[in-house]
Order: C-alpha cells, then sequence, then structure tokens
C-alpha cells in the first residue's frame, strides 16, 4: 500500500525542515497545516515560514520574483539573460509571438511544479489547446521563447551559494512487456511511497510529448529501453533530481549570486537553462520558495536554519 501524504505539515518539503529544527531544540508551532504554514521558535527568536519562504521576505519582492513575467523583466532590464517573453492578450498577438521564435513555451504566470506549463509550442492548433490548458490554472499567461539546454537549479541561501541541482525530464524502462502507461503506473506508485507529489502525469502534455517520439500511451517499449516521457524536468512531474554541486561552474554560480542579489532575494531557487558546451545560458525562473526535494534536502535545511537561527548552527553535521 503506497504511504500517502493527507497533511501538508507531512510532505518532505516541509519535514526536510521541521525535523532539522527539532533536532536543534526550535519549537516548531503550526498555524495552519492545510497549507501549510508554521512558526519556528527559539528563544525570543520566531519566524513565520510557508514551507522555505519566511516572513524576512518583502511582500513586494515575493510578489514580482513568484510572478514569472514580473520575474523576466526585472532580470532583463538589469542585464540578465533571459528568454524573449510576452504576455497573451489576444491570439493574434501569440501568433506573431509563435512565428517569430518558431518554438515557445506557454505557461501560467503564478503557478509552480509546472502546473499548465506546454512546451516546444510550434503550430496555432497546439498554441490553442496549450492556453487551454494555462487558463484552467489562472488567466495570466506567459509566452516564451523555447531555449534548449540542460536544466539547472541553483540554491541560495543568506545569499550565498549552497548546492546546485541538475533537474532531469522523467523516463521509463521498457521490460518488452508493459505498455508506457503501465510502465509510468508502476513507476508513480514506487514514488508514491516516498513522496506523493513526485509523480508523471497521464495528461495531454504527455501524450503529446509521446506523439512527437513516435510513440503513445499504449506502446511497448522493448526490455531495458529507455523512453523519455516528459519534456519539463520539474519534479514534480516525474523529473530527478541530481547533485551536481561539484561540477557546476563558477560562472553559473556567480550568475545566480547576482541575481538573488539584484533580488533582494536571501532564499532563493535560480532557476537556468545551458547548453552542454556552457557558452549559453538562460536564466528561466526564480523561486522565492525552494519546494526543497529530498535531493540535496539535508544539507539545504541545515543552511536554511544557520541562517535563520545561527545561534544553533553547530547542532548540525551540515552547517558551515
Amino acid at each position: 500500500m503506497p504511504f500517502q501524504i493527507s497533511d501538508p505539515m507531512l510532505s518532505p518539503y516541509t519535514t526536510t525542515i521541521t525535523d532539522e529544527a527539532r533536532r536543534r531544540g526550535i519549537e516548531v508551532r503550526v498555524i495552519d497545516a492545510s497549507v501549510p504554514v508554521f512558526e519556528l521558535c527559539h528563544g525570543l527568536c520566531s519566524v513565520r515560514c510557508y514551507r522555505s519562504l519566511t516572513d524576512r521576505v518583502g511582500a513586494v519582492t515575493f510578489h514580482v520574483t513568484q510572478n514569472k513575467y514580473l520575474a523576466g523583466r526585472f532580470l532583463r532590464a538589469r542585464g540578465f539573460p533571459v528568454p524573449e517573453q510576452e504576455l497573451y492578450t489576444d491570439f493574434a498577438r501569440a501568433l506573431r509571438f509563435l512565428e517569430q521564435h518558431a518554438s515557445i513555451v506557454v505557461k501560467p504566470c503564478t503557478q509552480w511544479g509546472a502546473r499548465g506549463v506546454s512546451t516546444a509550442i510550434s503550430t496555432p492548433a497546439e498554441l490553442k489547446a496549450a492556453l487551454r490548458r494555462a487558463r484552467r490554472f489562472e488567466p495570466d499567461i506567459l509566452l516564451e521563447r523555447m531555449v534548449a539546454g540542460e536544466d539547472f537549479r541553483l540554491v541560495y541561501i543568506d545569499y550565498r551559494f549552497v548546492c546546485a541541482l541538475q533537474r532531469r525530464p522523467a523516463c521509463v524502462t521498457g521490460n518488452g512487456r508493459d505498455t508506457v502507461r503501465g510502465l509510468i503506473a508502476a513507476q508513480n506508485r514506487r514514488c508514491a511511497m516516498i513522496d506523493r507529489v513526485h509523480r508523471i502525469p497521464l495528461d495531454r502534455e504527455t501524450a503529446r510529448f509521446l506523439e512527437m517520439s513516435g510513440l503513445a500511451f499504449d506502446s511497448v517499449p522493448a526490455q531495458g529501453c529507455r523512453v523519455t516521457v516528459r519534456r519539463t524536468a520539474n519534479y514534480h512531474t516525474g523529473g530527478t533530481v541530481h547533485d551536481v554541486t561539484a561540477q557546476v561552474d563558477q560562472d553559473l554560480m556567480e550568475l545566480g549570486n547576482r541575481i538573488v542579489r539584484a533580488a533582494q532575494l536571501p532564499v532563493a531557487g535560480v532557476d537556468c537553462m545551458r547548453t552542454t558546451d556552457g557558452r549559453h545560458t538562460h536564466v528561466i525562473e526564480l523561486a522565492p520558495d525552494l519546494a526543497i526535494s529530498p535531493r540535496g534536502g539535508a544539507i539545504i535545511a541545515a543552511r536554511f536554519i544557520d541562517y535563520l537561527f545561527p545561534e544553533t548552527a553547530n547542532r548540525s553535521p551540515h552547517s558551515v
């Protein structure tokens, strides 16, 4: 029976932080478990948190950085490399944007975890379908030039680089018997035992990517055949996360550092796409809430608590 998490306070995104806090003798007071919002208290100091988002981030800063369109404008105005973007206003303008860039991404402005995102949109029919999908989540929709490369999240806490995580799209491995649909279902069951939000959606976007690869949900991959089933590499759509801190280039770390300082985000993820030859980098999004996944979670949580409660830093093996 898969382990199910009905209480958001028991999600790995939250427990990674609260477990580290309790290990250091920091009290965790739940304000609203359904959100989840909680308070960390130690001595005379208390900090309200929504996962890794805290009341130390100003409301305007959060509003700008969590909105993909506003964040893109903010970064572009300061000379950072951001793909061409346009806020959707009408279909005719969207078509012109598509014609200019050949392949685009359509995504809601303030959603996370790839919700409502459609990639590699190249035809008017695909554009219409992508807009319908995005509108199910919110009315504000961003059009963005599609850029290729490896997907990285650079994590910063107290404006200092902590780690680099490479995110890779969801894959399944064939056994010569089961369909792609069956392989996805089996993988989702395994992932649910650890984290119920780590799953590959059996949705139109997955079906569309399979079609682009000449496959379908009913295809039966050969034994050992590795099949990529999504283009987006988000953890929430079944992507995998790999710690590549030791391999990341210094210039990429410095780029992220300049960004978080410009945005005044002491705790942030900077999402980048970098070509495999390392020559071109584009900043895709800012994440004021890290949504800490199990991979790399222990060191991120330790640095996070160090930042909030530096007097407890010597109580964790992961502290600096």
